[in-house]
């Protein structure tokens, strides 16, 4: 490191030679520089990060910290180029300074990475104001698909909030994740007791159990992502506006829409069950109204149609109630053909068991197969016992927007010594404390692939739209882990899809013996 008068010093790095030009912040644990990269033909721009530590902080503390600090080096490195929203690493060292006035060493971690010149949306908002619905909807849509990313290698951010989200200025218009210092790998679980000995996160914007110093998911991520949309909508954060049941109120601001009020109040539950397991579902619910929405054209006719189908013509100047009681009697008429045309279809002779043509899915790591019908999907998710457990997620292409109708796989390892019978009241009694006004219907032991296994099939009160939902779950054991079969869905669409659960999912389900995890 070289010092030049009245400068910032130059820094000799493994890549190249960086001029600190001016400070960028500071945080608790190191600064960040604007610099030049002097071995650069245009002299590229770069942010230099240098890790700095007191001295008064423990040494499991210091350890965890530099875990962090070279973790977020990692991660920049290897997902930087690919993801789209996370900035590239240029060069990571250390140097080793003379302190001149007590004549000590002193060891410097640096980390330097693409500068994205842009400001982040705390300054945005402070600048401008309040954002749109708009504006947000462009943010979610743009930074989504990145967080996907991130997650699908096994990484949580922790630290999301407006300062660490930069929008470009360059004509992309981009969104940027930013400041990865609180990184964590989730390979297995595995949270080591220096890690635990911190708390990462911005209080506003954790969720809970990040709060509360407990096992992080994905959807923390989610929670903090939907409590910065929140402060960038209202200027206030989610604590500000609880209604009595202690979930976030959309409702009290009427320039947000249902649409994205309940998406947000889902990815803002305080129990991480009822959120978003992932930022591809959330893609999906934010993108289903354009799905679904019909265009409506005031016109006397459909040239395209050439008059031999009529067009159903709503003037702007009708009441809204006549509009709304008018596209309630379609959807209503619509909904009743549908039905009495899947249940003439699916109608079977008493004593016949009919088997729906499907699709396979298997998973080789946990030995299972299962078929599924032509007309559902199958969505294979990373295994993490934080998420709990689900490896798969199969539903039809028809589902409702707050609760998902669809079939989970989940994979759940415990004790060796714990039977059949102890998982299923440990299970019950779980089910019973987590889920908002539970009525069991009906337990029994039960056949799964010719194995001891358990049924439940149960009804509970969603706490995002105030419905009710109906769930059953089977289950059976093999070697130290519980293969979980879901069923769930709000109660009017439990019965229509039962049959395709019952007689071609898991009557077709195996579980073949394997020597993985």
């Amino acid at each position: 490191m070289t010092e030049n008068q009245g400068q910032l010093p130059i820094l000799a790095g493994n890549k190249g030679r960086y001029q600190l030009l001016r400070p960028l912040g500071g945080g608790s644990f190191g600064d960040t520089f604007l610099a030049i990269d002097l071995n650069t033909l245009n002299q590229r721009r770069c942010v230099v990060k240098r890790l700095r530590i007191e001295s008064h902080h423990s040494p499991e503390i210091v350890a965890g910290i530099k875990k962090a600090f070279e973790r977020e080096a990692k991660v920049l490195e290897d997902l930087g180029d690919k993801s789209g929203n996370i900035p590239s690493l240029y060069d990571y060292f250390s140097l080793t300074v003379t302190d001149p006035q007590l004549n000590t060493q002193q060891e410097f971690n640096y980390l330097v990475q693409q500068y994205i010149e842009g400001e982040d949306l705390s300054k945005e908002l402070e600048q401008q104001g309040r954002f749109s619905e708009a504006k947000v909807l462009t943010l979610l849509n743009n930074i989504l698909p990145g967080l996907d990313f991130i997650h699908n290698h096994n990484v949580i951010h922790r630290d999301i909030k407006p300062s660490n989200i930069v929008r470009s200025n360059a004509e992309d218009n981009k969104f940027y994740l930013i400041d990865f210092g609180a990184v964590k790998q989730v390979i297995k679980g595995d949270i080591s007791t220096t890690e635990k000995s911190i708390v990462f996160g911005t209080i506003s914007y954790a969720p809970p159990e990040q709060i509360k110093n407990e096992k992080v998911d994905y959807s923390s991520d989610l929670y903090a992502l939907a409590a910065s949309c929140v402060r960038l909508l209202t200027g206030e954060f989610p604590d500000n506006s609880l209604d009595v049941n202690n979930l976030w109120n959309w409702q009290k601001y009427p320039h947000i829409s249902e649409h994205l009020g309940k998406i947000l109040k889902r990815m803002l539950q305080e129990d991480p069950y009822y959120r978003f397991q992932s930022a591809r579902e959330v893609m999906e619910s934010l993108n289903k109204r354009d799905d679904q929405r019909q265009e409506l054209k005031p016109s006397t006719r459909d040239e395209n149609n050439g008059g031999g189908e009529k067009t159903i013509i709503i003037s702007p100047s009708q009441p809204r109630f006549i509009q709304v009681l008018l596209i309630t009697a379609i959807i209503l008429t619509t909904a009743g053909v549908l039905i009495a045309i899947y249940r003439h279809q699916n109608q079977v002779p008493p004593g016949e068991i009919q088997t729906i043509p499907g699709q396979l899915f298997e998973d080789k790591q946990f030995g299972i197969e299962i078929k599924y019908p032509q007309d559902w999907k199958a969505e294979k998710q990373q295994y993490s016992p934080l998420t709990g457990g689900t490896i798969a997620k199969i539903s039809p292409n028809s589902s409702s927007l707050n609760l998902d109708v669809g079939l989970f796989i989940r994979v759940v390892l415990i004790e060796k010594s714990q039977s059949l019978s102890e998982y299923n009241l440990a299970a019950i009694e779980q089910i019973q404390k987590s889920v908002k006004d539970v009525q069991i219907l009906q337990q029994q032991p039960i056949k799964i692939d010719n194995r001891e296994g358990y049924q439940i099939v149960y009804r509970g009160q969603e706490q995002i739209g105030n419905f009710r939902f109906k769930v059953m779950e089977i289950w059976t054991i093999s070697n130290s882990k519980v293969y979980i079969l879901t069923y769930r869905a709000e109660e009017k669409l439990y019965d229509p899809f039962l049959k395709d659960v019952e007689q071609t999912m898991i009557k077709s389900f195996r579980l073949q013996s394997t020597l993985f995890l």
